[in-house]
């Protein structure tokens, strides 16, 4: 494919090699395409297609892929829905009702913040599908980080990003030391900034609220300067800021006084070469674990086009890279969940969806509440929770000389018959344990503390 618009962008020269030169050629779903709208005979795609009647008994003469007969069974969408291949950036009607999707998720008024609303609307490219969240973190990653790049991150963090980026590109991971105190450690969060700025000509980071593991989400002040810093940043030193934003787990908020949607919408709005990429899914957004539907989107600068024309084409040139890399990794996604994603939304509605899944956050809220409370009974001098508002987990970090993580969660298993994940990664100050409340009965989150309790005993001894 011939660039054009793109290579002019800063979000171009912020690439990795591998991001710069992933393409999608002309292949086989681009002349299966053509064979669809032209062709009379098409002999294009690699799936097998027959008159029903030929393949199942009492079959009628309807074109169909060839499936077997027993799949009916479980499902009541049709064929069509369940097993052809979808496109490669996936099922174009999904794409878009997630797009509006993602525009209901920002909360901006229509009466009041008309402008803002008509900017995320025409300056965000149609959401790519993606094999979850995680693949689409690997995707950004991958398509930005070069081996031996740095990108920022919090030092409490999933432990998958270090999989993706250390083990598997090669990149370095830039940690800064989370908190101080109950707060966001805004001045280890600003000095990363400036240290990765002066050794490489992008700077990208990574953000996850509400982080796991500890649950955090930001104030609404410190909202504001975690914006504030990186607009002074990108002033400062002219070079692009890529902030990838997870947002995994971003519906499941329970304290008022912090942000109560993602901070792409804030990043979106800059007009500074601060590019965000909101990464969220159907895994946790909508309770379908197992669906493996993720979404990339990328939100856009108005100073990088002249006109509506260029604006489509650079979409357009953006589309084709990332189809590109979704093409040689996994090919293209999960028929079945797409469409199912679209008949959820288009048949109930945006706010029916919101109104049956608050019934969920308002008994994780009550777990939540349980157990900051059942916690602030621990008796130990060597333990403290960190700061949460939402999320599925907590976090309780351990004295790391009298206490290590991996032995203590050990301990708990066998003595207490009670499994949590331990983190432990001393050069980086984190040695602790993640509680996931969120698969534990509020009716037994006081026997889940107790036990702790005893086990934190046992290592006082």
């Amino acid at each position: 494919m011939n660039f054009e618009i793109l290579p002019k962008t800063p979000l171009y020269s912020a690439f990795s090699d591998i991001g710069k030169r992933i393409f999608l050629p002309d292949g086989i779903f681009y002349w299966s395409g053509r064979a669809k709208n032209e062709a009379e005979l098409i002999g294009t795609l690699g799936a097998a297609y027959g008159y029903e009647r030929d393949f199942i008994d009492g079959g009628n003469s309807e074109w169909l892929p060839c499936y077997l007969k027993e799949v009916r069974e479980y499902s009541e969408l049709s064929i069509k829905e369940i097993v052809p291949y979808t496109s490669i950036g996936g099922l174009q009607e999904t794409r878009k009702i997630w797009e509006k999707w993602l525009i209901y998720k920002s909360y901006y008024n229509e009466n009041i913040e008309k402008e803002l609303l008509s900017r995320l609307k025409k300056y965000i490219i149609t959401p790519e599908i993606t094999g979850g969240v995680t693949h689409g973190i690997f995707q950004a990653c991958t398509l930005f980080l070069n081996p031996n790049d740095s990108i920022i991150i919090p030092n409490k963090r999933w432990g998958n990003y270090d999989n993706i980026i250390s083990k598997f590109i090669g990149a370095k991971i830039k940690s800064f030391e989370f908190f101080r105190g109950k707060e966001i450690n805004i001045e280890s969060f600003k000095t990363a900034i400036n240290k990765i700025a002066k050794t490489q000509e992008k700077i990208i980071l990574l953000l996850n609220f509400p982080n796991n593991p500890t649950g955090y989400v930001p104030t609404k002040k410190e909202g504001d300067e975690i914006i504030k810093i990186l607009r002074d940043s990108q002033i400062t030193y002219n070079k692009p800021i890529i902030v990838l934003v997870d947002d995994a787990y971003e519906p499941y908020i329970f304290k008022d006084h912090v942000l109560n949607r993602s901070i792409f919408y804030d990043l979106h709005q800059l007009n500074e070469n601060i590019i965000p990429i909101k990464l969220d899914g159907i895994t946790k957004e909508l309770l379908i674990y197992g669906g493996r539907i993720g979404f990339f989107t990328l939100g856009l600068k108005p100073s990088w086009v002249s006109n509506d024309e260029e604006l489509a084409l650079l979409k357009s040139e953006i589309n084709n890279k990332l189809e590109g890399f979704t093409r040689a990794t996994i090919s293209n996604c999960n028929s079945f969940y797409q469409y199912v994603v679209h008949k959820l939304f288009f048949e109930k509605g945006m706010n029916h969806i919101v109104q049956s899944r608050d019934t969920v956050i308002k008994m994780l809220k009550k777990r939540y509440e349980s157990i900051n409370s059942e916690l602030m009974k621990l008796r130990s001098p060597n333990a403290s929770v960190d700061p949460n508002s939402g999320g599925f987990f907590i976090f309780v970090n351990l004295n790391p000389n009298k206490i290590k993580a991996t032995e203590f969660a050990d301990h708990l298993l066998k003595e207490y018959k009670v499994g949590i994940i331990p983190i432990e990664k001393l050069e980086e100050n984190v040695n602790g344990i993640r509680i996931a409340y969120c698969s534990i009965d509020l009716n037994q989150i006081p026997e889940l503390v107790r036990r702790i309790n005893s086990a934190l005993d046992d290592f006082e001894k």
